[in-house]
């Protein structure tokens, strides 16, 4: 049996006289993995490990090894390499799951190995668990502990529950319960740990015409105990709803503890959702009832057609550490960055110990992208980041494409943090954003249905109301959805891709209206170099093919894909720009998203090198002295600074392909420039620059300046710096998850202390940065 390539490493390793200590190095060595865990005692450790081919083939063979005992995990695969057509060469991805008792808070590194395959044990549950009537009950060694009862609109349909088991093995069960309903629908999953933990949520989807509320839904607990008492988490505000009453508007957690065991009743997301409250009262010596309301229907919260909403109970044992708001075990667990590398190639981040300040600067980036999750109705949508808050507010773009970024840099920082918000996204996601619906299924709805001159019900403001049908435009970064699948093993991200890829194959299209939906090639591809099937690889041929038809001056496109005009007119906004043929920074940077990365697998397909270079020359050519592009037009009177970071990731790409270019390094350089310079300055994010005319009261709205200029040339850009506005500490995602990136691949080609060098006076960003104040 030839070694894995784990095993050549470590020997590698000994014969050339370092030392293998695996809890004691400063990153986790390759081919281990190293948990810090959130609380002594034996605890339960979940993990999804990244294999490289070959690596495990037969996943009961699998031992974890701490340095001084061995073990075997459970394990469940989740993917797998690989090779030319349909052979498989191991598993890439696999769940392990095992119990380990932490003496102290103190890392421990796990290193894997392999040995002779042993027959699959049987896992063994404290807990028997059984529907009796429209009751879940639980029974221990003497007899029933609690029973649980969904609070929910009564389902009309009377047919049996279909029944799915997800995962099965010595430490983890997990399973699924569907309950067709003609207007409620359900699914109620149950997770259960060899400790004897649980959780049980509840999936309710709204099957209805219109937009409206969500209704009564939540869980009615009936405990065999002789005490309870509610506990407040550590930190969390002061619930004044009365001792027996604890409200999670203010964002407060707590838990019921109760009986002889002390085991913990509490519910991971209530806090981040706002909404709802638990109640408890002794019903009889040995018995209390508990409620806990995820909604109930005068708090009107948000619930359009086809969508979901979700209400969770856990219950552990005393001393394990309570669950993540992902549902997740809280232990801190780390990988060697060759470990992600061999399955998704990413830059490491450089040796920045002679720029202190960079190194505070990524971490403010990693920060501000935790930060951009929203909480309330909308909890676990991504929309922006503003400086000094510590949530997203409730309006963004509504698209995924951003979301693989938080993985990789999650991955690569060994930043928990990024991780989570990457699931809460996909999760939030699935329940408010995929159309779930029977026609066009799959697509994501549009952002915000009053930019569609829709009126959401009671004229609702708090709520980012989605449009109840599927826009193509809108699809993008299901990608998204396979790398949540490798972290979690939930199946509904399997779900989730396998719809918006249906749709994505039947319904976007690059000829057909929409040329920016050649960025979908991106998704395509990486889901080709993920599973090896050739139809990812097709479908991005096929976007590219569309865009062909569509090509104009110079190897270039229109958004709509009209022929390029000439000589078009002076443009400020997308309505006066609709009606023209013209290069849109905004738009065409698409094509940089995955064209380069599709072309390493096709690298003769007619025209595809050539438009690669014309679009990143014409995106560096572009770009406003100033460090950002101007919207919607090169000339435009508006320079938007935070989403400039995407553009110059977007270049990124294309010389990955293409090679270093100077002209490409040049613009990025700008845009790091000046997201640098003026942090250090302000301490604060370059959100946008607002042209010298409205700044200066020359014009009271934008639109207006459309009829200042019958020409792009004919406006005074270098007024902008001098006049125009600032704007400061605001961006969206795309001005965040792409910087670790792009910082990396300039460092490669050119030193940071062209970065820290303090722009000049006479120069743009000079100009810019004299009129603001200094942090």
């Amino acid at each position: 049996m030839r070694p894995t390539l784990i095993a050549l490493i470590i020997q590698a390793m000994l014969l050339s006289g370092l030392d293998v200590v695996w809890a004691q190095s400063k990153a986790p060595l390759p081919g281990t993995f190293r948990v810090t865990p959130a609380a002594t005692g034996t605890q339960w450790i979940r993990a999804s490990i990244p294999l490289g081919p070959q690596v495990l083939t037969n996943p009961a063979s699998l031992r974890l090894h701490d340095g001084q005992s061995q073990m075997t995990p459970a394990v469940r695969p989740l993917t797998w390499h690989h090779g030319e057509g349909p052979s498989i060469q191991g598993i890439r991805r696999a769940l392990v799951t095992f119990l380990y008792d932490f003496r102290t808070l103190d890392p421990v590194d796990f290193r894997l190995q392999t040995e002779a395959a042993s027959e699959p044990r049987i896992g063994s549950f404290p807990l028997r668990l059984g529907f009796e009537g429209d009751r879940l009950l639980a029974r221990g060694s003497n007899g029933p502990l609690w029973s649980a009862r969904l609070l929910a609109p009564p389902r009309t349909a009377s047919t049996p529950p279909r029944a799915e088991l997800v995962e099965s093995n010595q430490c983890f069960l997990w399973t699924r319960f569907h309950f067709a309903d003609p207007d409620w629908p359900r699914i109620v999953e149950i997770r259960q740990d060899s400790m004897g933990g649980l959780v049980v949520v509840a999936h309710l989807q709204r099957n209805q015409p219109t937009n409206g509320w969500a209704p009564t839904l939540g869980w009615e607990i009936l405990l065999t105990a002789n005490q309870a008492q509610w506990v407040a988490s550590p930190g969390s505000p002061s619930s004044a709803s009365g001792p027996a009453i604890h409200s999670y508007e203010q964002g407060a957690g707590g838990r019921l503890v109760f009986g002889e065991d002390s085991a913990q009743l509490y519910h991971p997301t209530a806090p981040f959702q706002r909404r709802g409250w638990s109640e408890w009262t002794r019903v009889e010596d040995l018995s209390w009832r508990y409620r806990y309301y995820r909604s109930r229907v005068e708090e009107k919260i948000p619930m359009q057609p086809m969508s979901w909403r979700r209400a969770e109970f856990v219950i552990t044992p005393r001393g394990v550490a309570p669950l993540t708001p992902a549902l997740e075990p809280p232990h801190a667990i780390t990988f060697a960055i060759p470990d992600w590398q061999r399955l998704h190639a990413f830059a490491e981040t450089p040796d920045l110990s002679a720029y202190p300040r960079l190194l505070e600067l990524l971490e403010y980036h990693r920060l501000a992208m935790s930060r951009s999750a929203a909480m309330g109705d909308d909890w676990g949508n991504v929309t922006g980041y503003s400086d000094g808050s510590t949530q997203a507010g409730n309006f963004g773009m509504n698209r995924l494409n951003h979301c693989p970024p938080l993985f990789e840099e999650g991955w690569r920082s060994a930043d928990g943090r990024l991780r989570q918000v990457g699931l809460l996204w996909c999760d939030n996601f699935y329940d408010l954003s995929i159309w779930w619906g029977a026609k066009a299924r799959g697509g994501t709805r549009y952002n915000n249905i009053r930019a569609q001159n829709q009126s959401p019900p009671d004229d609702d403001q708090a709520f980012m109301w989605r449009s109840n049908s599927s826009v193509n435009f809108c699809t993008k970064g299901y990608d998204s959805f396979y790398l949540a699948y490798e972290e979690s093993g939930d199946p509904r991200m399997l779900e989730a891709l396998q719809a918006q890829l249906g749709y994505a194959e039947e319904h976007l299209h690059v000829d057909r209206g929409e040329c920016r939906n050649i960025g979908d090639a991106r998704d395509f591809v990486r889901l080709y170099r993920w599973t090896g099937e050739r139809k990812h690889l097709n479908e991005a041929l096929r976007l590219f093919r569309q865009l062909r038809t569509k090509l104009s001056t110079g190897d270039l496109f229109d958004q709509g894909g009209k022929p390029l005009t000439a000589e078009p007119p002076f443009i400020e906004d997308d309505a006066a720009g609709l009606k023209v043929g013209y290069a849109k920074p905004y738009i065409i940077g698409y094509a940089l998203a995955g064209l380069p990365e599709l072309a390493g697998f096709v690298p003769m397909e007619p025209k595809l090198r050539e438009v690669i270079v014309a679009v990143a020359d014409f995106m560096a050519a572009s770009q406003d002295p100033v460090g950002g592009w101007r919207y919607p037009h090169p000339r435009s009177s508006h320079v938007i600074m935070g989403q400039a970071i995407e553009h110059a990731w977007q270049l990124v790409q294309a010389d990955r392909y293409l090679g270093p270019q100077a002209s490409h390094l040049d613009a990025i350089e700008r845009v790091l420039r000046q997201r640098i310079q003026g942090w250090l300055l302000t301490g604060k994010l370059f959100a946008g620059l607002t042209g010298w005319e409205l700044a200066t009261g020359k014009v009271k709205v934008q639109q207006e300046i459309n009829a200042l200029y019958p020409h792009p040339e004919d406006r005074d850009f270098r007024r902008d710096y001098t006049e125009g506005r600032a704007d400061w500490g605001s961006s969206p995602p795309e001005g965040l998850v792409y910087f670790p990136e792009v910082l990396a691949f300039y460092l490669k080609h050119r030193p940071a202390s062209r970065l820290m060098e303090a722009p000049k006076p006479d120069e743009p960003l000079g100009q810019v940065l004299s009129r603001v104040k200094v942090r």
